[in-house]
């Protein structure tokens, strides 16, 4: 519980590092208060477990899963543990937190907010699995939250402008992934879900730096203002090529194979007939929006005419050893994905076990598995996401054209006005700012 809460002060003050910022210290505020609040509650739940098994030694608790199941204060020790675990991975009610905290410098928001801090949540819930998990109690509050924040979070990722909180929104998301997973009781969903944590943790930590580098170069992390960054800094396009396609689960990459996973635990649960329908469906819209937000992450920044003047520096690429990071985690990125067994297998496997109580179910890390349901559906999220992407590109220029038109008339009324404008005082002389207070140049730009 210590280490824990040091978690949540290191987070503050990290987040607060630009402290003359309003945005830094409301976010350090918030993120403190909230992971503050689910410690508390967390700590409550540790006490009533200690309660009810008579020990706080870790290996103690995890040897008495049966007698704190059996026990009536289980569902109070579940929900106190759970709102510890929710805040601090920012799950479904609890995500708001999460956004505003990408005030904190980009390395920040790579270590802590992708790989690390955020992942204490889930890191919990997988450590008291064989514990606490089991109970329709469990299913239903774990599974629902990691269901709910799996789709809000990609639903929301797809209409931000600024990077990091298109790659923040995303980590909501994967981190309800990983929280879904977790609530079906499953040993294969189990390995799944720590296998997705490692995945996770080296292509968004990747992409983070890499809006951090765009941020540096350019001056800007709007998506509106910067396009066709691929002809300026290609070292740095393709390696967040790379790693968002890794997000979007593209095969032979490594986001694939924990989401083809993802798919097939959903396809292959056996829970009433309306979970087994609806939980495919959730996964499969839920890869669509994820192929949507990494394909705006691509095309809209590193594809198109180049932004020239909109961004406030001219774009280059970074020094080498700023990109060196971002290089170590696409190349962890591109092996996995290839050769998964040889590559993390032992890992997977060492980190697993403590989950799963020891014993591991069998299963395969290997990148072609025949074609089966899971593979249908990686196929209909990638076409069905760069469809969804396509038709809100359209929207959006639609949108912009529509603004234009809307402010073209008013503009050229007020350049070609040709006659005196008659002032209260005077009927024959000329309101000075009569042709001068127009600049549809900035006024009508969408």
């Amino acid at each position: 519980m210590l280490f824990w809460e040091l978690t949540s002060l290191f987070s503050f003050l990290l987040i607060g590092y630009w402290h003359h910022r309003r945005d830094a210290r409301r976010g350090a505020r918030m993120a403190l208060t909230v992971t503050g609040a689910g410690g508390l509650c967390l700590l409550a739940g540790v006490l009533v477990l200690g309660r009810i098994v008579g020990s706080y030694e870790l290996d103690v608790v995890l040897a008495s899963g049966d007698v704190i199941r059996a026990h009536a204060l289980y569902p109070v020790a579940l929900v106190l543990i759970l709102l510890g675990a929710f805040t601090k991975s920012a799950q479904f009610p609890f995500h708001f937190w999460l956004p505003r905290a990408m005030a904190a410098p980009t390395p920040v928001s790579a270590y802590l907010h992708s790989a690390t801090m955020v992942k204490l949540g889930v890191f919990l819930m997988a450590r008291l699995w064989p514990v606490l998990s089991g109970t329709e109690q469990w299913f239903w509050l774990v599974g629902g939250a990691g269901a709910i924040t799996l789709l809000l979070g990609g639903f929301i990722a797809m209409f931000q402008r600024d990077l990091k909180a298109l790659l923040a929104y995303s980590t909501i998301s994967h981190l309800g992934l990983i929280t879904l997973l977790l609530g079906l009781h499953c040993p294969l969903a189990a390995v799944a879900a720590v296998f997705h944590v490692m995945n996770h943790a080296t292509f968004k930590a990747s992409l983070f730096m890499a809006a951090g580098i765009i941020d540096h170069e350019t001056g800007t992390r709007d998506i509106r203002k910067l396009s066709g960054l691929m002809r300026l800094m290609p070292i740095t396009g393709t390696l967040a090529i790379i790693a968002s396609a890794s997000m979007a689960g593209v095969p032979l990459l490594n986001g694939f194979l924990s989401k083809e996973m993802f798919f097939a635990e959903t396809v292959f649960i056996q829970a009433t007939p309306w979970v087994d329908f609806s939980l495919p469906l959730i996964a499969t819209l839920a890869g669509i929006f994820s192929v949507a937000y990494s394909a705006r992450f691509v095309f809209d920044v590193f594809f198109g005419a180049p932004c020239g003047n909109e961004v406030p520096k001219p774009p280059h690429e970074p020094p080498h050893w700023m990109r060196v990071p971002v290089e170590l985690l696409v190349l962890i990125c591109l092996v996995v994905g290839v050769a998964p067994a040889w590559s993390v297998g032992p890992m997977l496997a060492a980190a697993a076990a403590p989950v799963v109580g020891g014993v591991l179910p069998e299963y395969s890390l290997a990148v072609w598995h025949g074609f089966n349901l899971p593979l249908l559906m990686s196929f209909v999220a990638l076409a069905g996401g760069a469809g969804l992407y396509l038709l809100q590109r359209r929207q959006r220029a639609a949108a912009a054209c529509s603004a234009r038109a809307a402010c073209r008339p008013s503009c050229c009324c007020s350049w070609w006005w040709p006659w005196p404008v008659p002032s209260p005082r005077s009927s024959r002389r000329p309101r000075p700012p009569a042709r001068a207070s127009c600049c549809p140049s900035r006024r009508c730009s969408p």
